[in-house]
Parts: C-alpha cells; structure tokens; sequence
C-alpha cells in the first residue's frame, strides 16, 4: 500500500491501482519507439502489473507496529516482500513470460543494493527465475533492458504523481510534482491531459490493531485522485 500524508489525513493507493496509473500513462508515450515497438503489448502488461504481487497485501493492509499507521511499502518487512515479489514474477510466467521477464528485472533493480544471507537468497531466485523467462521467451541475457527502461520510467513518474518521490531522473526522462500536478521533462505525450487514481483517504491517527484500520477502510469512500500531466 502506498500511504502518503497529507495535513490530517492519509492518503492511500493501492500498488495495483498506481501500477495501472503507470501503464495509462505509458500507454500515451509518443518518444523512443514505443508507439511502433514490436514488443507494446507485452511493455504495457508489465507496466500495469508491475506490482501485481501486492495484491494480496494490499488487500488486507497491515499496521507499522512503530508509527500504529498504515504499513507503507517503503517499510514493508523483508520477509513479506520477498514474497510479494516472487509471486508478482512467478503469477504470469506461464502466460506471460516475456512481461514477467520485465517484472523480474524490476524486482531486481529495486534490490539489488540490499545485503545480507536473505536478500542473497531472494536475489538468487530472482535471476533463476528471469534465466528461465528469458529462454522461455527466446531472448539472450540482458537484452531486454532497453525494454526495461519504459517500465522504469512509468513507475517512476506515477510514484512522483503521488508525492512518494517528488522528484525522479531516470534515461527517458525526469519528472518533478508539484500541487497535484506532475512535470515532465522531455515531455513525451501528445499533450496536456489529466489522469484519475482510485484512493482513499483516512484520518490521521494511531490504529491500535488490523482490526480497527479495516473498519475504517470499510466506511472510507474510494474517490479519484486528479492528477494533471504538463511539460516541465
């Protein structure tokens, strides 16, 4: 769950929710190719399931035992993450293995940095994951990464748009939000256009147990988050 605090309240978007919120935008993508790239489909499938391993998670969201606030992905504990993405590289394997190929590579960027006997072990069943989707869809090793940079980007910019990293520079481009609008530079799309996230908001306050932060979603409203999207 992405949780971003805004004056009394809590803003909450579901990972699945901000990964659709990327392929839209990707999807609108008029620089680099993609328009005409032989592999759109399966570039936009894995921008809009990059995070479908949460689903799970986000379903039933958890309390940061040291704030009593909604767990934040940022700070979701080591063993929970790694099977939200074993699961959101394996789910799709079968059927879609050259997306899923993509989505082990963003598991990968994300972590690669981390140290210690359990990240090494959740590295390793990574890239013998990606080894197998790689043969499976007939690619040599590492040469979907220049398809990996659409993933990146899209990611990056609809984490932006919410306010998680206001500012990102990634090889297609950079992108700074600013009072619910998002600046891009270069600007890739036709035009100026404007985007609804689903979200809910919740008062910002201790939640003593699960229990208590799950009646509180069940009364809160899903609404839109408007996010308008201009050059730089």
């Amino acid at each position: 769950m992405i949780v971003v605090r805004r004056e009394a309240q809590l803003l909450l978007v579901t990972q699945p929710d901000h990964a659709h919120f990327a392929a839209e935008l990707l999807g609108l993508r008029r620089q680099d190719g993609l328009s005409g790239h032989p592999r759109r489909e399966d570039i936009l499938f894995a921008a809009r399931e990059h995070d479908n391993g949460w689903r799970e998670a986000d379903a039933a969201p958890r309390i940061d035992p040291s704030t009593h606030r909604p767990l934040d992905f940022r700070d979701c504990p080591t063993g929970l993450r790694h099977e939200i993405w074993l699961r959101g590289v394996a789910r799709y394997a079968a059927s879609r293995p050259y997306a899923s190929l993509l989505i082990a590579e963003h598991a990968l960027a994300l972590h690669r940095d981390r140290k210690g006997p359990d990240w090494e072990g959740f590295l390793a069943q990574i890239l013998e994951l990606q080894e197998e989707l790689a043969e499976r869809s007939g690619y040599a090793a590492g040469a979907w990464l220049e398809d990996y940079r659409f993933l990146a980007w899209a990611d990056a910019a609809a984490l932006a748009a919410l306010g998680v990293w206001p500012r990102f520079d990634q090889p297609l481009g950079r992108g700074e939000e600013t009072s619910g609008t998002l600046r891009l530079d270069p600007f890739p799309l036709a035009g100026n256009t404007h985007f609804d996230i689903a979200c809910r908001w919740i008062p910002e306050r201790p939640y003593p147990d699960a229990q208590d932060l799950a009646r509180t979603l069940a009364e809160s409203r899903w609404t839109r988050l408007r996010v308008g999207v201009l050059p730089w």
